[in-house]
């Protein structure tokens, strides 16, 4: 089926869209063998159509033997959970469909007229089923900036000052002749001053990671569904069966 059939009927492959899956109460059924009421393989369910409007499947790609494509309504099919197979009503192999023209005329030979003049009217309802989806929500930014503060820290520094100190001597204590005249002694003062150095030290650090939270959602949307008008002439009132 083309691109272009599909999109005027709403419809796309699941296979093409990015996020879909199948409800986990629904089985996902591609790959599965088609098989016939008398049980013959007669294909396989190679993808699924789905109205992305109405979040359901609406029709099925089947892959039959021989390398032909079938689309097939989904209300038409029936899941064999128990075997993994998929039947198609009205759809088998040859030998089926001739056993079941066989049981009609066996039926119409033993007088079973009756159920030939049943008419049948369906009664049909939308359902809703809700699938998810992975959409981005938003996004975290983690990183990290350089800012600058003064810092202050006290230190005791040491410092070197002279001390002179004058005091007398013993009465009568000789001299030499030479120390008379002029002379000095030099004395270094030395004292202590702050060097700053500065060096890197890990003091924190963040761990990044995510975590699933679950919330929960009310999905709200309209469907349809037909219900059986019943007009009998024979009574007096008109009959209206509702649900």
């Amino acid at each position: 089926m083309s691109r272009d059939d599909l999109n005027t009927r709403g419809l796309q492959r699941i296979s093409t869209l990015s996020g879909y899956t199948v409800s986990d109460e629904d089985p996902d059924i591609r790959g599965w063998n088609v098989v016939g009421m008398d049980g013959e393989i007669i294909g396989k369910v190679d993808d699924l159509f789905v109205d992305t409007g109405k979040m359901k499947v609406r029709e099925v790609d089947v892959d039959i033997r021989g390398g032909e494509h079938i689309s097939v309504p989904a209300e038409q099919i029936q899941v064999d959970h128990a075997h993994h197979v998929v039947r198609i009503a009205g759809y088998g192999s040859e030998s089926e469909r001739g056993r079941s023209a066989s049981h009609a005329s066996d039926r119409s030979q033993q007088g079973t007229e009756v159920s030939r003049d049943r008419d049948r009217l369906t009664r049909t309802e939308e359902e809703l089923r809700v699938g998810k989806q992975q959409v981005q929500e938003g996004e975290v930014v983690v990183g990290k900036h350089v800012e600058t503060e003064r810092v202050q820290q006290p230190v005791t520094l040491r410092r070197e000052e002279v001390v002179i100190e004058r005091r007398p001597v013993h009465e009568g204590t000789p001299a030499d002749e030479h120390t008379i005249g002029t002379d000095e002694i030099r004395v270094p003062l030395m004292r202590e001053e702050a060097v700053v150095e500065k060096r890197p030290v890990v003091k924190e650090e963040i761990v990044i990671g995510k975590k699933v939270v679950e919330d929960r959602d009310t999905v709200q949307a309209e469907v349809r569904r037909e219900e059986f008008d019943i007009d009998d002439p024979t009574s007096r009132t008109r009959t209206d069966r509702k649900r």
